[in-house]
C-alpha cells in the first residue's frame, strides 16, 4: 500500500512508516523468547548444501530438505531425524538435474504421503528458457518419490519460484510461490490441489497484483486472534528499495488476505528478506529472516545474518513485532523455521551448511 493511504493504514495498525524501530518496552509480549546454543547439523557428514527447511511426519519423524551441487548438477536432499531434530542422517535423494532446480518445500499430506515442491527452470546460454513449479510425491515417508505433476508453468522472460505449502481445513494442499509480472512487480500466487499434488487449480494473485512492489519468498503460519482461527503470512518486499519485511492476515483459511503491515524494516539502504514463520501453542509468533544491516558493505545476498523478531498474537488484525535477536551471524543464508513443541522452534539456515538452533519460548 504506497503513498499517503499505506502510511495511514500503517499508523492504524500502530506501525512508524517513517521506519523507525519500537523499541521492546513499546511491545509488551506475552513470554519471554530465548535463542539457545545448540547449533546442529542437518544431514550427514560431511553436511553440505542449502536452502534448508523442514517437514514434520505424523510418525513423529522430521525430514529437512536442501540443495547440493553434485559433479556440476544440482541435487534436492532429503535427510530424516528420529530425534526430535537432534540428529539427521541422509535419507533420500528428490531429483537432480543439470538446470536449475532449487527452494524445494515439504509438506505431508496423509500420513506417510509426502510431496515435494520446487523450482525446476530449464536454462540456456541465454538465461532461463522454461519456468516450473514441480511437484514430485513419495508415498512411504520420503524415502522414494516419484514425478507428481507440474503445479505451474510459463515461459521467459518473467519467472516463478520459492514454493510454499500447507494444508487447508478440508484437506487441500495449498501450494504458494512468487511470479513476476513486471521488473518491478512480483506478487504471492496461490494454487489448490485436492488430489494429493495430481492436479491443481489455476494460480491466483493474492494481494498487489498493481503494486510497483516485488513481494516473495512467502511463508504461513496459524495463529489465533480473540480465539478466531488466523493465518499470518510473511515475505520480503521492496517498499523502500532494498528489501523489507511485512505480513498480511488471512481470516477465511487463505482464500483472502489483507491488513497488511511492516514486521522488520533494517537500517536505511540496507537489507532484510528471505522470512519463514512459525507460531508457538499460545499463538505467539517467531519470524525468521536474512539480514545485511550489520554490514558495512551492501551486496545483496552477501553480508547477510539470520535474525528472529517475535509477537504474540494478532488482535483485531493488529500485530506488534518485537526487537531483532541474533541466531547466526554472517554470513548466513535462506532461513526456515518449523515448530518442534509447544514452546520450541527449530531455525534452519545456511552457514557452510545446512544448521539449525532451537529458540524457545517462554510465556510470563
Amino acid at each position: 500500500m504506497p503513498g499517503h493511504f499505506g502510511q495511514k493504514v500503517l499508523k492504524t495498525l500502530g506501525i512508524d512508516p517513517s521506519g523507525h524501530h519500537q523499541s521492546s518496552a513499546e511491545v509488551q509480549l506475552p513470554g519471554r523468547p530465548a535463542v539457545n546454543n545448540d547449533e546442529r547439523g542437518l544431514s550427514s557428514p560431511p553436511n553440505n548444501g542449502t536452502y534448508p527447511r523442514l517437514c514434520r511426519l505424523s510418525d513423529g519423524s522430521i525430514l529437512s530438505s536442501f540443495t547440493r551441487f553434485p559433479d556440476g548438477q544440482r541435487s534436492l536432499r532429503v535427510a530424516k531425524s528420529t530425534d526430535n531434530g537432534r540428529t539427521f542422517e541422509d535419507f533420500a535423494e528428490v531429483t537432480r538435474a543439470a538446470g536449475d532446480v532449487d527452494n524445494m518445500f515439504l509438506c505431508e499430506v496423509v500420513p506417510g504421503t509426502v510431496l515435494a515442491a520446487f523450482r525446476n527452470h530449464d536454462v540456456g546460454p541465454n538465461g532461463p528458457t522454461h519456468f516450473r513449479i514441480t511437484v514430485c510425491r513419495s508415498t512411504d515417508g520420503g524415502r522414494v518419490w516419484q514425478f507428481a505433476s507440474q503445479a505451474a508453468e510459463k515461459r521467459p522472460p518473467m519467472g516463478i519460484w520459492e514454493p510454499f505449502m500447507r494444508l487447508g481445513r478440508q484437506g487441500e494442499v495449498q501450494l504458494y510461490f512468487s511470479q513476476e509480472f513486471a521488473h518491478n512487480n512480483q506478487c504471492t500466487m496461490l494454487v489448490v490441489s485436492r488430489d494429493h499434488g495430481s492436479s491443481w487449480t489455476q494460480p491466483i494473485c493474492l494481494h498487489g497484483d498493481q503494486d510497483p512492489l516485488r513481494d516473495g519468498m512467502s511463508g504461513i503460519a496459524r495463529t489465533f486472534d480473540n480465539g478466531r482461527e488466523a493465518l499470518l503470512m510473511v515475505f520480503e518486499t521492496t517498499r523502500y528499495g532494498p528489501f523489507n519485511v511485512e505480513a498480511l492476515l488471512s481470516y477465511d483459511d487463505g482464500a483472502t488476505w489483507g491488513w497488511r503491515h511492516e514486521v522488520y524494516r533494517p537500517r536505511q539502504g540496507h537489507n532484510a528478506g528471505s522470512p519463514q514463520i512459525a507460531s508457538f501453542a499460545d499463538g505467539s509468533l517467531a519470524v525468521v529472516f536474512m539480514t545485511d544491516e550489520d554490514s558495512n558493505q551492501v551486496d545483496w545476498v552477501k553480508n547477510a545474518s539470520i535474525k528472529v523478531v517475535f509477537a504474540g498474537p494478532p488482535r483485531e488484525g493488529r500485530v506488534q513485532w518485537s526487537q531483532a535477536s541474533l541466531v547466526s551471524p554472517a554470513s548466513s543464508f535462506w532461513p526456515g523455521i518449523m515448530a518442534l513443541d509447544h514452546h520450541t522452534v527449530l531455525v534452519t539456515y545456511d552457514r557452510g551448511g545446512p544448521l539449525a538452533k532451537t529458540v524457545t519460548w517462554n510465556p510470563w
